[in-house]
């Protein structure tokens, strides 16, 4: 593809992130929008008004009310900030895709950005989730299948998520006290730990923003940006909310607490598999300058050249902690153009 013909693959991004926010809309309506237009400022007066914390019944209408606000607010947040990121790639659709595929990209520095394990565990979360997304609504629908087959293998891809979890909190709890035992920055060895700083709002408003006007200049971004942070911890509260009312609803029954659990397992599943079809695939495989899709996730590297311009800050990093690696480092292959 030339360089200047920027449009097709603009074109193609935009057609296929439309197609994703509008999948991702049509469950956020029908399973958030649809119940709070239905019960109305009735609904908000009835829980708030007859409080009763010793009710699951109460608990039961109050988490599914407070569910469907912070799944739309989730999906209004989430279409702004891809929108305004497709926005801003416009003119440069295409660019990494060409890149990775140019001559230039040979000699350049390929940084490891993802290590085998984290990569294996992406694919075992991806494969679970995917399984668990699919027989979770084939289940509710009644389609596809037999329902009881459905909850089966439903129920095996969550624990089989499950084990992932636990190794995945396992090997980082026990890294972080080491780190801590020789007196080191958790900070500084996690840079995931910057959601937890005033910077992360501010890069994350200024993101927004910057949608909006030209005139707002975006924060650098250390190893991850703002929608990248807010993920990976995002994954933490939806593992918990989903994974243990599952595990008791799978010994006592769905209708255990009067189906308070079965609330917060079944709107938790509705908020990730929206965002995962309106942000995490829109934005990191579908934005204009990585369409199709962004290989990272496949052989783990990064060139410098990217590194520099979207990720500054961890560029800086690499180069003052001389973990960098010499010119000429072999691009990985079949990366696509």
């Amino acid at each position: 593809m030339k360089e200047g013909s920027w449009i097709p693959r603009f074109a193609a991004s935009l057609v296929a992130t439309a197609i994703l926010l509008a999948l991702g809309w049509a469950l956020v309506y029908y399973f958030a929008i649809e119940a709070l237009a239905s019960g109305g400022t009735d609904a908000f007066g009835k829980v708030l008004s007859n409080i009763d914390l010793g009710s699951a019944a109460w608990w039961r209408d109050f988490i599914s009310l407070a569910f469907d606000v912070l799944i739309v607010v989730v999906a209004i947040l989430g279409t702004w900030w891809v929108l305004g990121h497709l926005a801003l790639e416009a003119r440069e659709a295409g660019k990494w895709r060409r890149y990775y595929a140019s001559s230039e990209a040979a000699g350049d520095v390929w940084v490891d950005r993802l290590s085998l394990w984290q990569r294996v565990q992406h694919l075992w979360l991806l494969v679970t989730f995917v399984v668990c997304a699919v027989t979770g609504l084939a289940a509710h629908f009644e389609v596809l299948a037999p329902r009881p087959a459905l909850i089966e293998i439903h129920v095996y891809s969550g624990v089989a998520m499950g084990v992932l979890v636990v190794l995945h909190f396992a090997q980082y709890t026990v890294e972080a006290l080491l780190v801590k035992a020789g007196g080191g920055s958790l900070r500084e060895r996690y840079p995931m730990l910057e959601i937890y700083s005033f910077r992360f709002l501010k890069s994350f408003a200024k993101a927004l923003l910057r949608s909006l006007s030209s005139r707002v200049r975006a924060e650098p971004y250390g190893k991850y940006d703002p929608e990248q942070l807010f993920e990976y911890w995002g994954v933490y509260w939806g593992i918990a909310v989903l994974g243990i009312p599952g595990i008791i609803m799978a010994i006592y029954g769905p209708s255990v607490l009067e189906g308070v659990l079965w609330v917060m397992h079944f709107k938790e599943a509705i908020l990730a598999i929206s965002f995962i079809l309106m942000v995490h695939i829109a934005y990191t495989h579908f934005r204009p300058t990585v369409f199709p899709m962004d290989p990272t996730f496949i052989h783990g590297k990064m060139p410098l050249r990217r590194v520099k311009e979207e990720h500054p800050l961890w560029a800086e990093q690499l180069a003052a902690s001389g973990e960098l690696p010499g010119k000429g480092v072999e691009k990985p292959g079949a990366t696509g153009s």
